[in-house]
């Protein structure tokens, strides 16, 4: 399950997608982006916290090495 998008969950549970988080942010409504989560998207839908997304992009040989904290710059 790799991971396929950097996202950001809004404080009401809505999730967006793109290549990076600063574009993604600029997306969210301002009253939704307090309280928002980043994370990133696996190819079955799942979000995931950095960490989780950092642990998996290792195990699916995305990155060389685990790097702790998943950045969207480390994949694309």
């Amino acid at each position: 399950m790799p991971i396929i998008a950097a996202a950001i969950r809004d404080r009401d549970g809505g999730i967006y997608s793109g290549r990076n988080h600063t574009q993604i942010e600029r997306t969210i409504p301002p009253e939704l982006r307090a309280g928002a989560e980043d994370g990133f998207l696996t190819d079955d839908g799942l979000f995931v916290d950095r960490q989780e997304a950092a642990k998996i992009a290792f195990e699916c040989g995305q990155t060389k090495i685990d790097l702790g904290v998943l950045e969207s710059t480390d994949l694309w």
